[in-house]
């Protein structure tokens, strides 16, 4: 996978970030404090906490997020170049992906065992839709068109253990998850490919399908440490895929890296800054009913890239009252660089509104 220096060292910096303000923002307490706002990460951020002996966490998290125009490495590239001519300088598809808005809703579980292990279940239910234009050759203007898809993701099933004394104020945990593949693959609408552009049914476009098909191994290792009003950590996952899915094809390994700092206003509120780092791969292989020049977003080799993204949030956290132990958060995740294999939609911005609640 091509990484470029400058991501390269974006990434060091995340994962530096957590060390930094562990050593120089301010004194650890000598026990870890969970009620209070900062006691979990950014809402963005997940698998970042346990909890104790018989405890459980219900939660359910929205992720929407937005993508408009193409990019090919850091390079803009027009709607007419992703379906010009490779003789005039184009890329030669049929069709180009103008925008897409993606919206997850997760419902998250979590119960321990032990004071050392964490069990977490995560169902997703996605929404997607994306507007594309087919290329219309001679005079004839392109012909504007919408698809979409929704249905239940791949369920994900991990185990987190802490690797520290229960009481600390810095928390090291190892988890393992494994993604299954109840997500489909093979979801179908209407496009207007048919005889003088008739609609008719047909295999979507990779990035608009809900699951990956394959059992999927996700290692990850998180930090948190706690001061008097600051709070800070960092977390390392891969996503890694095992075969072929039944489709014929694997998508591309992918690395996530993120380090953040945040600090408590009161126990109530907290606000957080958080920078994340994401490389994911092309797919190897290909579904035989979608056509590789039919679009970029149908093409194997335009599917992998790079992305840096800066994160702003708001922890908010009920200490007392019938209400005490919710927890709300909301995250905006804005990409400050990004470098795509492309043509390939690039993110403009995404989110994350959460709940949480422990007893």
């Amino acid at each position: 996978m091509f990484r470029s220096p400058a991501t390269s060292r974006l990434a060091r910096r995340a994962g530096a970030l957590a060390l930094t303000a562990a050593t120089g923002v301010a004194p650890a307490h000598e026990d870890w404090q969970g009620a209070r706002a900062d006691a979990h990460a950014p809402i963005g951020v997940m698998g970042d906490h346990v909890h104790k002996a018989g405890e459980w966490m219900v939660g359910y998290r929205y992720m929407p997020m937005h993508q408009e125009g193409l990019r090919d490495g850091t390079d803009a590239v027009s709607k007419e170049a992703t379906y010009g001519s490779a003789a005039a300088g184009g890329y030669g598809y049929h069709n180009a992906p103008r925008d897409m808005d993606m919206a997850m809703h997760m419902v998250e579980v979590m119960y321990a065992p032990t004071d050392r292990w964490t069990l977490m279940a995560m169902v997703p239910y996605l929404t997607m839709d994306m507007s594309a234009e087919l290329h219309s050759h001679g005079d004839h203007a392109p012909v504007p068109y919408d698809m979409a898809s929704d249905g239940v993701g791949d369920v994900s099933l991990s185990a987190l253990y802490r690797l520290t004394p229960v009481t600390s104020a810095h928390q090291a945990i190892a988890s393992l998850g494994l993604s299954v593949p109840t997500g489909s693959i093979t979801e179908k609408d209407d496009m207007p490919h048919g005889e003088h552009g008739a609609p008719m049914a047909m295999r979507l476009e990779y990035p608009m399908q809900l699951g990956s098909g394959t059992y999927d191994l996700k290692p990850g290792l998180t930090y948190v440490g706690q001061g008097e009003r600051w709070s800070w950590g960092g977390q390392g996952i891969a996503t890694l895929r095992t075969g072929e899915n039944d489709e014929g094809y694997t998508l591309g390994h992918r690395a996530d890296l993120t380090g953040w700092l945040a600090y408590g206003w009161t126990p109530a509120v907290s606000t957080s800054l958080r920078l994340a780092v994401a490389a994911w791969g092309n797919i190897d292989g290909r579904d035989a009913r979608i056509s590789p020049t039919m679009s970029p977003a149908a093409d194997p080799r335009a599917q992998g890239g790079e992305r840096v993204d800066v994160g702003v949030g708001a922890n908010f956290y009920v200490p007392e009252g019938p209400l005490r132990g919710h927890r709300l958060g909301l995250e905006v995740l804005l990409p400050v660089a990004q470098r795509l294999d492309g043509p390939q939609l690039e993110t403009d911005w995404a989110a994350v509104l959460g709940w949480q609640y422990a007893f």
